[in-house]
């Protein structure tokens, strides 16, 4: 494959795709509109597919040269609860949501990846899954598509992008080991006893030990978790109360944690139980803790990740940039649980542009020019693995 001809003669589509979908945002579990068109543009270049459970789909490429390797590339399709200020041509036609996070240039580029390995699909062999997620923001389709692929045999890697505006445009990175964190939440209810704002010897108030669980968990990090351990504890909620001089009845708080070990998943989880015991009984209280488990964390695999560093060695689609593991969460993880495999980085910060703006920001935007190369670069890595 020539990769300077594949970007130049797929890059005004993917730059259409992607502009038409970034219209036209679709929350998580609504996608209906997007894959719509992601089926239109499979159908189109002759590609089967199936629509799975919650608007994914999944197109199958075989290659022509027969059975092989089998291989599955990634990308999100749902937008965010925002009002654009990008102030683009083609910003969001619907009021309060904007693709903000770049899963519309995710899947123009796993669209582009289809074109372009279409054009060689004589000189493949092995099997290319092409897998349209929803609903990547508030999880819950991961699954879908790791149980269809589980039904087909399995795959031997799968593979996925995240547009990064921490990283400059013309820059890539695909490291080996853990790279975005294990994500859980966790929700408190404590419960007092209600009355009168003179009579606090008559009552027992839930919000004092609530506000102490706040201080007390958000420290968890830096006095009960290793220096060396990244680790974040977090509160993002807090509800009591309806009137200024009544104590009420229960008080609560939402919020999460993220580490990078199963181990330290476990204490902190911990922690957070034994804490929030302790502190509501210290102030004659009761507390319960509700965990929800969220996404597991992205940990690539070395093998795929370091053929995917010497890939760019041959093809220099990008600079490798050695970026450093982030606390932020994908559900990205649970495929790699399931099979070996990476999700890397792609730069979109271009100051020269004005795209300076971080994820989930109303003036957030991509760089354009490096989706093309996106797309080549899928192309071009699963050509060489399903010939390696």
């Amino acid at each position: 494959m020539d990769y300077q001809l594949l970007i130049t003669q797929h890059e005004d589509a993917i730059i259409a795709l992607r502009r038409d979908i970034h219209s036209h945002p679709e929350l998580s579990n609504q996608e209906v509109r997007t894959s719509q068109l992601v089926c239109d543009e499979l159908n189109r270049l002759g590609i089967p597919f199936e629509r799975l459970d919650n608007h994914c789909v999944v197109g199958k490429l075989a290659g022509g040269k027969g059975e092989g390797k089998r291989i599955a590339i990634r990308a999100d399709m749902d937008a965010l609860p925002i009002l654009e200020e990008t102030g683009l041509p083609f910003a969001s036609n619907t009021p309060g949501v904007m693709h903000a996070c770049g899963h519309d240039g995710h899947t123009a580029m796993l669209l582009g990846a289809a074109r372009m390995l279409k054009d060689h699909q004589a000189d493949l062999p092995g099997t290319v899954y092409f897998c349209f997620q929803a609903a990547e923001e508030v999880g819950g389709s991961a699954q879908i598509l790791i149980d269809y692929l589980i039904s087909q045999g399995g795959v031997d890697q799968v593979i996925a992008a995240h547009l990064w505006a921490d990283i400059d445009s013309g820059k890539i990175s695909v490291m080996p080991g853990a790279r975005m964190a294990n994500s859980d939440n966790f929700k408190i209810i404590v419960r007092g006893k209600g009355g009168h704002g003179s009579r606090p010897d008559q009552c027992i108030d839930p919000i004092k030990p609530l506000c102490q669980l706040v201080l007390s968990l958000s420290a968890i990090p830096s006095n009960r978790v290793a220096v060396t351990e990244p680790c974040v504890v977090h509160v993002g909620k807090i509800r009591a109360g309806t009137i200024a001089n009544v104590f009420p009845e229960t008080a609560t708080l939402e919020g999460g944690f993220r580490t990078f070990s199963t181990a330290h998943q476990a204490r902190v989880k911990e922690l957070v139980q034994q804490i929030t015991q302790n502190t509501a009984a210290a102030y004659g209280a009761e507390a319960e803790v509700v965990f929800i488990t969220g996404c597991s964390m992205v940990n690539n695999d070395p093998t795929a990740a370091n053929f995917a560093q010497e890939l760019l060695k041959n093809y220099p689609l990008f600079e490798h940039d050695p970026f450093e593991p982030i606390m932020a969460s994908e559900d990205f993880g649970e495929y790699l649980k399931a099979f070996p495999g990476f999700m890397c980085y792609i730069g979109i910060r271009n100051e020269q542009k004005g795209l300076t703006y971080p994820h989930h920001h109303p003036k957030f935007d991509v760089d354009e020019a490096v989706l093309a190369k996106g797309a080549a670069f899928f192309a071009l890595y699963t050509r060489e693995f399903l010939d390696s």
